[in-house]
């Protein structure tokens, strides 16, 4: 046992430990033993061929032992490739650390007396940094405004500025790198995105070096801080505008504040500053006299000596619309649950809503959808219009519901009952008309339940059921919310009635009733909505902005209602000065889509058209693309926060001319150094061809040295 064990030591020490003092190493599939077992048969092998081979008697004895040679290091070399050694290899890299240059790029920097300066030489030298950094670094130059973007134009043409993008996009992509140290170049003002101390604060430990751009100083200057206005007015309503305006060093000056309809003067007031740095809000009343979307423009009269009169006015858009569709609540008498539904309706800029007694109901003409909150049979007009489906209507079901009543108006079920029991929401996963939320899956599944009819009810097979009942923990085959047609429109059906309960549930659990806003809201536009089968259909916002890329998509349908992309289908739009652009749709999977990249700001005109199946289909519109403005509204630039975020970070705050001194500070750190990794490559000794040449070259060559000796 003793002699096995100084066997194994033997060989692990002259083969294992030696190969760990080397480049390579070698890990076994069987015990290292089996080397010197297939050292012992290569050496036994050889020896019987050889010992006492009579047809090698008159050969000499090295030649022997040299033929002796051949065949055991051929055999030796075909056991140990039979044993599966694997080699491990160890190599180096080097990896230098990653320098970030990254200059802002937004529309502020130039709001300064040094603009031509960030243009020209300023940005010269800031490459030339970049170059002279690459010999000690992996430089990578970014622009930065919303986004970032590889290399520097240095064109200052960016709508807003998202410091915080910069380094929660470097960390995301570069977070297993070696990341030496981010050079920021801006002057500090931000308006979108979060605080960038917050963002610095995931990886303090990498140095961030500032310069520090534009001016810190006051200068006379007056401003349009913002225009706070409605979404959408009414054709003949009045709607109120307020301008928002901030000056610094203009006291005493009188300036002007005036609205414009393109170029005609709506409205307008003068105002006097008494300070030097006033805030000031004028509110105007305006008229909505005509459809569609209205471009105003406020504007205040510049002063003398003003800094920079690109802050001096602001665009602004309100939708025109003829009407909102109309909502008719219609109940037996005042409930809490007419209240929850009214609060839903009045928050959406599409609808309003009247409340009526059901036995005041008689004409419903003006409505687009009829909420039934326990209905009665008081009104005949109501009874007509359910009886012929004459529009959609939404039924929730009470204590004083008149279910006989209303069974003979066939609304999806059949029997009566002057009974209730307290039922719960249970989801059913299955509909898919109406996305209901997980949030409002979860809070309306333990909210308390609902005031249900009890009794003998048999439903149709035609309905769609959204959600079941509940007792308990047991959900039942009844349907607790359900939807079907009549005629050409649609009914929904609540078993139930107590949603306000619902109501106040989320506002206790959640401190809002966004969830049931939400869940009503998508029930009410279900049924209000009119149905769309035009087989031609376009698709795009009404509103943009000038950061966002304006994406088109169509739909196409054959006489089948299915999606087809064989035609080609055409886009021509203009903008408010006439010039007129025609692109084509792209071709997707069975659609199409088209992308018209980013647009000016101002009201652009659309049409599509196709021909499909020689008919000609053809659809119009207006868009918006609202104007950003924000880079103008602040001409101080922000240092405080550059210097803090180069003290929180370890690094150095500098001003673009100490740029060389900036290079100076980065050499001398050691933080910031080369990196070297080791890493392991696995090679099967087999896969070694020259050890294949080898055994073929030593038995070719002992097979003819035989043969040329007599043997064979």
């Amino acid at each position: 046992m003793k002699g096995k064990n100084k066997i194994i030591a033997f060989i692990k020490n002259n083969l294992i430990n030696f190969s760990r003092n080397n480049p390579l190493d070698f890990l076994y599939t069987y015990h290292p033993i089996w080397v010197l077992v297939a050292a012992l048969i290569a050496f036994i092998y050889a020896f019987i061929l050889y010992r006492k081979d009579q047809l090698l008697e008159e050969v000499r004895s090295w030649v022997k032992w040299m033929l002796a040679a051949f065949r055991f290091v051929a055999v030796f070399v075909i056991a140990i490739l039979l044993l599966g050694i694997i080699i491990e290899n160890f190599t180096e890299r080097k990896e230098k650390p990653l320098l970030f240059l990254v200059n802002d790029n937004s529309a502020s920097v130039l709001l300064s007396k040094d603009s031509t300066y960030y243009q020209t030489e300023y940005i010269d030298n800031l490459s030339k940094f970049s170059t002279q950094m690459e010999a000690e670094f992996e430089v990578i130059n970014y622009d930065f405004s919303t986004n970032i973007s590889p290399g520097f134009t240095a064109n200052y043409s960016g709508k807003s500025t998202d410091i915080s993008a910069i380094f929660n996009g470097i960390y995301d992509q570069y977070t297993n790198r070696n990341i030496g140290g981010i050079v920021l170049a801006s002057d500090g003002i931000y308006n979108t995105g979060a605080n960038p101390l917050y963002a610095i604060a995931r990886k303090s430990f990498l140095p961030i070096f500032t310069i520090a751009l534009g001016d810190t100083s006051l200068v006379k200057d007056v401003r349009i801080d913002r225009v706070n206005h409605n979404e959408i007015a009414f054709l003949g309503n009045q709607f109120p505008v307020e301008v928002s305006i901030s000056e610094s060093l203009c006291k005493s000056e009188n300036i002007a504040v005036t609205i414009y309809d393109g170029n005609t003067v709506v409205k307008q007031e003068r105002i006097s500053f008494t300070g030097d740095e006033d805030q000031v809000k004028i509110q105007f009343i305006m008229t909505a006299n005509r459809i569609g979307f209205r471009k105003f423009r406020a504007e205040v009269s510049a002063v003398e000596n003003e800094y920079s009169t690109k802050n001096n006015s602001a665009n602004f858009y309100i939708e025109v619309i003829d009407g909102r569709q109309k909502i008719l609540i219609a109940t037996q008498a005042p409930h809490p649950d007419v209240g929850a539904l009214r609060f839903v309706i009045d928050n959406n800029k599409n609808y309003e809503v009247d409340v009526k007694k059901i036995d005041k109901v008689d004409d419903l003409s003006p409505y687009d959808l009829v909420i039934v909150h326990n209905y009665d049979d008081k009104s005949a007009a109501l009874n007509k219009y359910i009886e012929n489906g004459e529009g959609p209507v939404l039924f929730i079901l009470g204590a004083q519901s008149n279910m006989k009543a209303l069974e003979r108006l066939k609304v999806g079920y059949t029997g009566s009952s002057t009974d209730l029991e307290e039922v719960g929401f249970a989801h059913n996963p299955n509909y898919k008309e109406i996305l209901v939320s997980p949030a409002s899956i979860q809070l309306f599944s333990s909210a308390p339940p609902l005031q249900a009819p009890f009794g003998n009810y048999k439903f149709s097979d035609a309905m769609e059921v959204l959600s079941y009942q509940r007792v308990g923990n047991i959900s039942l085959d009844k349907p607790l919310i359900y939807f079907s047609q009549k005629q050409d429109s649609r009914f929904g059906v609540i078993m139930g009635e107590g949603i306000w309960r619902w109501r106040l549930y989320d506002q206790m659990k959640n401190k809002s009733t966004i969830i049931f806003s939400d869940f009503f809201g998508k029930i009410i536009t279900y049924l209000a909505v009119k149905e769309n089968k035009d087989p031609f259909k376009i698709h795009l916002k009404n509103e943009y902005t000038e950061n966002e890329a304006v994406v088109v998509k169509a739909e196409l349908y054959n006489k089948s209602f299915d999606l087809v992309n064989e035609p080609e289908v055409s886009f021509q739009f203009s903008n408010e000065e006439g010039d007129e652009f025609e692109s084509f749709f792209v071709k997707t999977a069975n659609a199409y889509q088209l992308d018209l990249g980013r647009l000016k700001q101002g009201v652009y005109s659309w049409s599509a058209s196709t021909v499909f199946q020689e008919q000609r289909y053809s659809k119009k519109g207006t868009f918006l693309v609202r104007e950003i403005k924000i880079e103008y509204l602040n001409t101080v630039a922000n240092h405080r926060i550059l210097k803090t975020i180069a003290s929180n970070s370890g690094g150095e705050f500098f001003f673009p001319n100490e740029i060389e001194k900036l290079q100076n500070n980065i050499d001398k750190r050691d933080d910031m150094v080369t990196v070297v990794y080791q890493e392991k490559e696995f090679d099967d000794l087999i896969d070694y061809k020259w050890l294949f040449a080898l055994i073929v070259l030593l038995l070719s060559v002992e097979w003819f040295i035989r043969k040329f000796n007599g043997a064979y």
